[in-house]
This record gives structure tokens, C-alpha cells and sequence, in this order.
């Protein structure tokens, strides 16, 4: 990994809620959640996960 992939990545997860959201979906495994079981999940409204979403899959770091 290229360090500016590596800062994008860290800066991403430096988010308390992206990283409970990537935890989860690590937990989760292969199968994944859809967006509504993570925001139950976390207690998250939809309109914030979206925007956590987004930056978690701009990072490289999910796949949609």
C-alpha cells in the first residue's frame, strides 16, 4: 500500500463511527449488513451512515 493510500485509509477510520461501522461489517464477514442493519445496529440515523458510507467506500475501504 502506497502511503498516501495508507493516510487516506487511517484518516478515514480516525472516525469513532466509521470505525464502528468497518468493526461491524468486519464482523460481519463476507455476507455484509445492508445500510439499514448498521444503522439500527449502531443506532445511527440513515442520513448520517450515508455520509459515513460514502467516505469509508471513497477510502477504498468498502466495496457497494
Amino acid at each position: 500500500m502506497e502511503k498516501s493510500a495508507a493516510i487516506t485509509v487511517f484518516e478515514s477510520l480516525a472516525s469513532s463511527v466509521r470505525l464502528d461501522v468497518f468493526r461491524l461489517l468486519v464482523e460481519r464477514g463476507p455476507q455484509g449488513l445492508v445500510a439499514g442493519e448498521i444503522a439500527a445496529a449502531l443506532e445511527l440515523p440513515a442520513t448520517n451512515l450515508s455520509f459515513h458510507l460514502k467516505a469509508l467506500t471513497q477510502s477504498g475501504l468498502l466495496v457497494v
